[in-house]
C-alpha cells in the first residue's frame, strides 16, 4: 500500500491520509480546522470564553482597558459571563 501524503492548504503541515482522500486539495490539518469555543460548560457553570488579549493577571481586556475584572466564581480565568464574576 502507497503511502498518501498531503500538504495542509493553510499552514503547509504534511501527513498520510487514506487513498480516496489523497486528490483532495481543500484538505486542513486539524489545528486549522478547530474554532475557538465561544461557550463551555464546566460542571454546572456554563462560561462564555474571552476571545481577545489578556492581562498580566489574565483579566479580559479590550481596546479601551479592562473588561470585567473580578474573581470568576467558576474558576475559568478568561471568563466573561457577568453571572460568573465577583468584584472586589
Amino acid at each position: 500500500m502507497a503511502l498518501n501524503k498531503v500538504e495542509c492548504r493553510r499552514c503547509g503541515y504534511k501527513w498520510v491520509v487514506s487513498p480516496d482522500k489523497k486528490d483532495a486539495r481543500d484538505l486542513l490539518c486539524k489545528s486549522c480546522r478547530v474554532k475557538p469555543a465561544r461557550v463551555v460548560q464546566k460542571g454546572e457553570y456554563r462560561c462564555e470564553a474571552w476571545q481577545g488579549e489578556v492581562d498580566s493577571d489574565l483579566n479580559p481586556i479590550d481596546e479601551s482597558g479592562l473588561v470585567l475584572p473580578g474573581v470568576r466564581v467558576c474558576g475559568m480565568k478568561d471568563c466573561v459571563n457577568p453571572k460568573h464574576i465577583v468584584v472586589r
